[in-house]
């Protein structure tokens, strides 16, 4: 079953419970419904966790429990699935979004020198200015083709994810009542 295997690399409702900085939210960690590992709250993880894991703020954990607790689908899962994105993937994960953006966006991709350059002067100009990044001509070539393409993953993630869940879930289920099947016709 695919329970099985989830249930042996999910953490603990008292492991997820006791970890630092929930405050607020531990009264809504009581409910069964982020703890159950059935089709639909382990594809509504996929969805909502996978979602989560693309977008462009930092502190993931805070949208992917919310959205959990409000979904009420498998809240160690969608914790599970933010780190899609962590330190080693993270570059791959903007590069790939980046061309995606430029593609959609008809703008030309830049090399990556010029991106690190480029990126390296919007991010003093902000310290500097305080001011909006998103009225600079590095807007234009850089963040709004990052962002798109942030998006855009995101919601192919998600949706790939979270449907090809609920399909192998079902073909599981449904390849154990045949084999089942089999078995009780055979020993009768």
């Amino acid at each position: 079953m695919p329970k099985k295997l989830l249930r042996r690399y999910l953490p603990s409702p008292e492991k997820v419970a006791n970890m630092k900085g929930l405050g607020r939210l531990r009264p809504y960690l009581s409910d069964p419904n982020l703890w159950h590992l059935n089709r639909r709250s382990v594809s509504g993880a996929m969805y909502w966790g996978l979602f989560c894991a693309f977008l462009p703020i930092p502190m993931q954990i805070i949208p992917v429990t919310l959205g959990a607790i409000l979904f009420r689908v498998n809240l160690p899962l969608c914790i599970m699935l933010v780190w899609v994105s962590n330190p080693v993937t993270m570059l791959p994960i903007l590069y790939a979004a980046y061309w995606i953006g430029a593609s959609v966006l008809g703008v030309p991709m830049l090399d990556m020198q010029s991106i690190s350059v480029l990126f390296g002067q919007l991010i003093r100009w902000v310290l500097q200015q305080g001011a909006n990044p998103f009225n600079s001509d590095a807007t234009a070539i850089l963040i709004w083709p990052l962002l798109v393409g942030l998006m855009i993953e995101a919601v192919v993630a998600s949706l790939v994810g979270g449907t090809l869940t609920r399909i192998l879930w079902r073909w599981h289920v449904v390849r154990d009542w045949r084999k089942r099947k089999q078995r009780d016709q055979s020993e009768h």
